[in-house]
Order: structure tokens, then C-alpha cells, then sequence
């Protein structure tokens, strides 16, 4: 218990009478005054638990449903709506956001007195006080960690933010019990240990007594005293609200009981608690300078980000570019429109924008729906640049380099706090990025450790962490884009393009599509890029509108949500963009506005198409062609005995995958609500092989791109012309007499008859139509199979059991 302070005059027992007479007088008033205050907030007390009392009687069958409803669901945090105090007093729910300590306390002894009123079986079965949650509109209380200053200490403040470092949770003494030391007489004694985070000021917290009022010495007794789980954690304003340039501010949260150990890092969370601070007592000299923590009464996550809305006008116009044959070309060249060239580079990334539709089986397998590029290249061909509009158009995006990130910074770190023995674990890049995407400059500036600790993260999209006596999951659920330059910093001509990259093949099979960006030097593509670039620098912007990314950023969560609401009686997003000047004075190809791309990428990551069974037949054939052109080739089909193979990457299951998910996102791209259709699976096909500059198919070959600048541009047609001649006159002689059929021959009808026959799923088939079957899946430039050239390697499948031969019709039966 707290007694009052004793008298001046008993502390300078020798000082003369009337100094003594003149330093009582205030003390014995002080004294006096201190006992009518404490009176004073006695009766506050309780008149402020009578009030709360009479609010739950007026309403008393409602209260006792919730009662029930909460501590069946073993919730010990009553919701209390703030319009429902201002219903029953005005004004009263501005008292509890200015003053919740002076309340809080009074008003959950009334609750804990009205429970034990309605129902005293379930008051017994408590195994811990009921507490009380404030809800509703908290108005300017409402804030990010930046708008946390002096102004709102000891207030109800409602923060909102991510999660970065999480704290164990501990036990922390809430009541001692003390026995006699060497007797058994049954002696207990008990101490209060309620401190500032229990909203009491008691100086007597974590005082221990170590005699009884008779003089016996007392022991603590650990197994009787009553503990309450503990817990710190550091919120930080999101990413996508903290002001470009500016350090991210962050508070400490404390949290008790039921809410320790609610959140991890990453986890985007709303917190309900009052401001406090906590002064440093030790020492007679002070600073004034004292930590401010938030006291937690409430904590809950958040899903939702503020974006502006849609106008029924937004989705005619989306609905419109969908339609349209060129949709997906246009998008492309929307996309980072300032860099001259690299149409498919944008096309892969506009894609990996949209992403594809992620997948939970009911056995527990995730199948992640977001799709990772990687740009490797020449140095100034635009590849940081394409990564900052990355970061400008996407809703979440975090950047980082190679040079400056480590493995642990980028998936979660286990630190050990200052002073103490404990641990805390601190989220990295790609979990605070989880639904999002994460943009990496110079990767190939990074450590080989740093780069296997993101395999887990890229693939499974989550990091685990096994440290300090600590085992956690982290979810991060992000696409990762990625800039880099050769190994030798440009490319080199004699080397092939497996060894100019001279990254594993661990890590590139986890990256979808892999870009090569090449500084092609042509007279042609100079004179364009050189085009580009005067014409931007002489176009004159208006300062209104410009704003970079998200400059424009409010602490007071109220203010931006009266920002978006704004935006709501506004017109529709302008579509096109006006006065852009064409090259040599022709009329310009059309470019949507960046506001306008960002409405329609978000209006399609919204739909969730399934392929479709032509879909799927052409997603196994597409794949098993990769597989055959990637690990064989033409070159070596030819020459099985050359020494120097091409190489090529590796296509793994992994790529099946990025095909499906490639796909998934051009349906999506083109508003498809049900199904994936063959054509996208076509264009995701395409994408590909341009992306590892390889010829895309005939068919396809007026549908690709040969402006100047892509990376498949003229000097690699002409050099495609060119392996054609040659792929002719290889096969010349390779075609096999009339009665007989070569090695590479026999190997190739040999996988297309296996071919044929999982593709039409029939279990048997005639010769002629086998034979037209497997001419037509010939590849470009290969002749096709003479009927010597069957006959003969028919018989010799059939001699390997491969197949049989039906001697009466002539039908060829697959045996596998």
C-alpha cells in the first residue's frame, strides 16, 4: 500500500523551531491536500463505475448475448462501440479517447460486477479479468507511427501499420505470494506488481518484502504467485505510406495477456492502446527525454489498402481496351512508354503485374500464383528504369539492391536486443513485401549466400527461421523482379548464353521469364533511341499532377480516406495520353496514362480463370516441345557427336509451371472470367522462347515483334534465316535411303510416335493416319518421313516392344 510522505520537519530534526514551524506548515497542507485528492478520485471511481453499470442494465438482454457470444468463442475483450457512449451520455466518447485511463479501469469492474449479476457460474470459470475493446471512429486518433507525437501522450490512439521486429513472449509477475522462510504455519502474504502498462501508478511494483510485519523472514513462492504473458513488438508505417526520402517512423507496442503473440513480422495490423510514456528513474539528473510506448488494448490485422475506386465509366473503358485485337500490344507499349524498344521485356513484365492465380490444395501444397523476371543486360539499356516504374505503378513495392542487401536482410533475422539476453525477429524485405512485389538492382552484385537464402522465398514463398530456441514461418508471398548484367559486364559474342548470365541453374529455373537486353548497335535503333530521348527532353510538364510515387502522404488515416473519397465524385481516369509528338513528325501509336494502367491491372488481378481442357492439351505439348528443342536442339539432333554443344537453360518443371501461370495472367489480361484458351497459352509460349532467344514458331512469326531495339531484333532474324539454310542442308543426306532410316531419324519419329499417341489418347491408330500425324508435328525446316523411312522404323519400334502392328487392318497399337 502507498502511505503518504512524511513530514519536512522529521527529515531536519536539528534545524532551528521556525524553520522547522515554516517547513511543517506546507507539508501538513500537502498532506491534507494529497488525502483529499486521493478522496476525490475515489469517488470519481466509483461514480464512473455506477455510470458504466447503468449503461449495461439499460441494455441488458443485448449485453448478455454478447457476453455469451464472446466467452464461448474464449474471447475475454468485450467490443464497446463509441456511438453507443455518445447514445447514452454526449460527449462521452470524446472523454474516453482524451482521458481511457481515468475510465478504462472503472468501467471493466463494472462489466466484471455486471457478469457475476447474469450469469456467476461463468464469473467463476474466468481464467483471466474481462477487458474492454473501444471500436468505432476514432477520427484524428486514427494515425500511422508518423503521426504519433507529444500531442496525443495518454490518449486512446488507434496506429496502423506493419510489423518489422517481434519480441519472445515472456512471463511477466502480475501477483507475488510470500511464506515464512523455515516455518509451515500456512503464513501467505501477497504483493500487487501492477505497473504503468496495467494503467496503475504504483511505486511499490517489483518491490519484494523480505520481512512480515512481525519480523520473520518471507520467501517468495513461485508456484502460488499469478503471472501474464508479455510481449514487444515495433510497427513501422507501411511502405507504400511512408514518403519517398524520408526515414520510415516506427513505435514500440507492449502487449498482455491474450494479445501476446497475435502477430509475426510482415503482418499488416491495426493497434488499439493508449500513448504512455515511461520515465527513466534512475539517477537524481534526468534528460527529459523519456521512451513513449503504445499500451495495447486491441490489436487486429489488416487486408485492405486505401485505393481509389472504380466509376462505372473506368470499366466501360477497360472493357473496351480488353476487346480490342491489339490489347495486349497496347499494354506493352503503356508500360514504362519513356524507354525506347524492348516491346517483350514490357510484355513480361506487364504480365508478371497481372500474375497468375495461386493455388492451396486440400493436401496443405501452395502453388504460387506470382511470377518473377529477371533482366540481364548490357549496362544503360534501360533495365533500373523498367524497376522503378515497376515501383511507381505497382500497390506495394519495395526496392533494394544487390550490393546493399544481405541474405538475412531480404527474408528475416534473428537479433539479439542491447543489454539483454533476449532475442527478437526482425522481418527483412520480402516479408514486409508479402502481396507485393520486391525489386532487386544489381544482382548479380550479390553474395553467392545472400542468393541462396531467397530460394525458399522465391519458390515456396515463405521463410522459415530456426534460431535462438525460435522456430517461425513468414509468409512472403511476392513477386520478385530482378536487373543484372552479364558476368563480364557485357556480353560476349563467343561466349553462349548459358555461361554470359553465370547464374545457376537452382536460381534461374525460379525466375519465369529471364530477359536478355542487348545494346544492339545499328544505325537504325541509334537514331530512334536518340529520337526518344530529344523529344522527351523537349516536351514541357505541368507541375500539376506530377507527384512521383507516393509523395503525397497523410499520418491521419481520416484525412487520406477523406482523400479517397474525394475521388469518388470525380470523372472517369483519362484514358489516353494527349500531345505525346510521334517520331519525324508522324502521327504517335496510342499510350494509356499510368493512372488509367494501374485501374485496369488492378481490375484484373480480380479474376481467377481455369484452363480449359484445350488449354491443357496445349500447355503438355508446348512443354514437351521446349523440353525436346532446349535439351537436344537442332544442332545436336544433327551432330550428336559435335563437341561444342549449344547450351541452353535448363526447362524444368518449374518452367511448366511459369507456362501455366504465364498463360493464366494473359486471360486475365484479356478479361477472360472462366477459362485460359489456347491463344494465351500460344502467346505465353512465345514470350518464352523470345525470352531465351530462341525463334518463335512459324506460325507466330508475323505476330513477333522486329522493331529495332527488342531484343529479338533484326541482327537475330537474319541470323535465324541463316540456322534455317543451315538446318536444310543438314537434313540433306540425313533423311535415310528407301529402305532404311538413320540414328537421329529413328530418334526423332520415335518421340513424336509417343507423342501422338498421349496427345489423342487413343489406344491404337491406322499407319496412314499415324504417318500424317507425325509429319504434321515435324519442326520448321525438318522433312518429313518417307513411306520407306515409316515402314522401317516401324519395324524397328516393334522389334524394341515399343508398339505392334495389327497384320489384318494394319493399325499400329502403342505398347509405351
Amino acid at each position: 500500500e502507498c502511505k503518504a510522505p512524511r513530514p519536512l520537519l522529521s527529515v531536519v530534526p536539528d534545524a532551528p523551531p521556525l524553520v522547522g514551524i515554516m517547513d511543517a506548515a506546507p507539508a501538513m497542507g500537502m498532506k491534507a491536500a494529497g488525502s483529499d485528492a486521493t478522496i476525490a478520485e475515489r469517488d470519481q471511481y466509483e461514480k464512473n463505475v455506477r455510470m458504466f453499470h447503468e449503461f449495461l442494465n439499460s441494455n441488458r438482454s443485448k449485453w448478455e448475448k454478447t457476453l455469451d457470444t464472446e466467452l464461448a468463442n474464449h474471447r475475454y475483450r468485450i467490443p464497446v462501440e463509441l456511438k453507443d457512449l455518445r447514445q447514452a451520455e454526449e460527449g462521452l466518447e470524446r472523454k474516453i479517447l482524451q482521458q481511457p485511463v481515468k475510465y478504462l479501469l472503472a468501467w471493466e469492474e463494472a462489466l466484471m460486477t455486471f457478469l457475476k449479476d447474469v450469469n456467476e457460474k461463468a464469473c467463476k470459470q474466468l481464467k483471466q479479468p474481462l477487458k474492454l475493446d473501444i471500436q468505432g471512429s476514432f477520427g484524428r486518433n486514427h494515425v500511422t507511427p508518423r503521426g504519433m507525437n507529444c500531442t496525443q501522450l495518454h490518449q486512446l490512439m488507434k496506429v496502423e501499420g506493419i510489423v518489422t521486429k517481434s519480441g519472445l513472449t515472456a512471463p511477466k509477475l502480475l501477483q507475488s505470494m510470500h511464506v515464512r522462510k523455515n516455518q509451515e504455519d500456512g503464513h501467505v502474504e501477497q504483493r500487487d506488481h501492477r505497473d504503468a502498462t496495467s494503467f496503475v501508478q504504483s511505486s511499490a511494483a517489483g518491490a519484494m518484502p523480505s520481512h512480515d510485519s512481525e519480523g520473520n523472514e518471507l520467501a517468495l513462492e513461485i508456484g502460488l504467485s499469478v503471472y501474464k504473458d508479455y510481449q514487444k513488438f515495433l510497427i513501422q508505417e507501411a511502405p507504400e505510406n511512408s514518403p519517398p526520402g524520408q526515414i520510415p517512423r516506427s513505435i514500440d507496442v507492449i502487449c498482455e495477456g491474450d494479445l501476446a503473440d497475435k502477430t509475426k513480422p510482415g503482418d499488416r495490423v491495426q493497434v488499439t492502446g493508449v500513448y504512455k510514456p515511461f520515465p527513466v528513474t534512475n539517477g537524481d539528473f534526468t534528460t527529459g527525454i523519456w521512451p513513449a510506448r503504445l499500451i495495447a488494448t486491441s490489436v487486429s490485422l489488416l487486408k485492405d489498402m486505401t485505393e481509389a475506386p472504380f466509376v462505372s465509366d473506368d470499366v466501360k473503358n477497360i472493357k473496351n481496351i480488353a476487346a480490342r485485337e491489339d490489347a495486349f500490344e497496347l499494354l506493352s507499349r503503356s508500360f514504362a512508354p519513356s524507354i525506347c524498344g524492348h516491346e517483350k521485356v514490357k510484355a513480361g513484365l506487364l504480365l508478371q503485374m497481372i500474375g497468375g492465380t495461386e493455388k492451396n490444395l486440400p493436401n496443405g501444397t501452395h502453388l504460387r500464383g506470382d511470377i518473377n523476371v529477371l533482366l540481364v543486360g548490357d549496362p544503360s539499356c534501360g533495365k533500373s528504369q523498367m524497376l522503378r516504374f515497376v515501383m511507381n505503378i505497382a500497390p506495394l513495392a519495395i526496392s533494394t539492391t544487390g550490393r546493399g542487401s544481405s541474405g538475412v536482410g531480404l527474408t528475416a533475422a534473428m537479433i539479439k536486443e542491447p543489454g539483454s539476453r533476449e532475442f527478437t525477429l526482425e522481418a527483412g524485405a520480402m516479408v514486409l513485401a508479402d502481396r507485393g512485389f520486391i525489386c532487386i538492382d544489381e544482382f548479380d552484385k550479390m553474395g553467392l549466400n545472400d542468393r541462396v537464402a531467397i530460394h525458399e522465398a522465391m519458390e515456396q514463398q515463405c521463410v522459415t527461421i530456426a534460431k535462438a530456441g525460435m522456430h517461425v514461418t513468414l509468409n512472403a508471398r511476392c513477386s520478385v523482379v530482378a536487373a543484372a548484367n552479364p558476368i563480364y559486364g557485357n556480353f560476349d559474342p563467343s561466349l553462349d548464353l548459358a555461361k554470359n548470365i553465370g547464374m545457376p541453374d537452382s536460381l534461374l529455373s525460379r525466375f519465369d521469364l529471364v530477359f536478355v537486353v542487348r545494346d544492339l548497335t545499328t544505325e537504325e535503333i541509334d537514331r530512334k533511341i536518340a529520337t526518344q530521348v530529344l523529344r522527351q527532353a523537349q516536351m514541357r510538364l505541368s507541375g500539376v499532377g506530377g507527384r512521383r510515387g507516393v509523395e503525397h502522404m497523410h499520418s491521419n488515416i481520416l484525412e487520406r480516406r477523406q482523400e479517397v473519397d474525394l475521388r469518388k465524385t470525380q470523372e472517369a481516369t483519362e484514358v489516353y495520353v494527349k500531345g505525346v509528338p510521334g517520331a519525324d513528325g508522324q502521327e504517335a501509336k496510342q499510350v494509356l496514362t499510368v493512372d488509367f494502367l494501374r485501374k485496369y491491372l488492378r481490375y484484373c488481378r480480380r479474376l481467377t480463370p481455369k484452363l480449359s481442357e484445350e488449354a491443357q492439351t496445349a500447355v503438355a505439348d508446348k512443354y514437351c516441345d521446349m523440353r525436346m528443342r532446349f535439351q537436344s536442339g537442332f544442332d545436336d539432333l544433327m551432330n550428336p557427336n559435335a563437341e561444342n554443344k549449344k547450351p541452353r537453360l535448363a526447362v524444368t518443371t518449374r518452367t511448366l509451371e511459369a507456362l501455366i501461370r504465364l498463360s493464366t495472367a494473359h486471360a486475365k489480361l484479356k478479361l477472360r472470367k472462366d477459362e485460359v484458351l489456347p491463344e494465351d497459352v500460344n502467346e505465353a509460349y512465345k514470350l518464352m522462347l523470345i525470352a531465351r532467344e530462341e525463334e518463335a514458331p512459324e506460325s507466330a512469326a508475323t505476330e513477333a515483334p522486329g522493331a529495332p531495339g527488342d531484343d529479338a531484333g533484326a541482327p537475330a532474324a537474319d541470323a535465324s534465316q541463316g540456322t534455317k539454310r543451315t538446318r536444310d542442308v543438314a537434313f540433306e543426306g540425313q533423311t535415310g535411303e528407301a529402305g532404311g532410316i538413320s540414328a537421329t531419324r529413328f530418334k526423332s519419329l520415335q518421340t513424336l510416335v509417343g507423342r501422338t499417341f498421349a496427345s489423342l489418347d487413343e489406344p491404337q491408330l491406322s499407319r496412314g493416319e499415324l504417318l500424317e500425324t507425325i509429319n504434321a508435328g515435324l519442326l520448321t525446316g525438318e522433312p518429313a518421313f518417307s513411306e520407306g523411312e515409316f515402314s522401317t522404323g516401324l519395324d524397328r519400334l516393334e522389334e524394341e516392344n515399343k508398339i505392334m502392328t495389327v497384320a489384318e487392318t494394319g493399325a499400329v497399337i502403342f505398347v509405351g
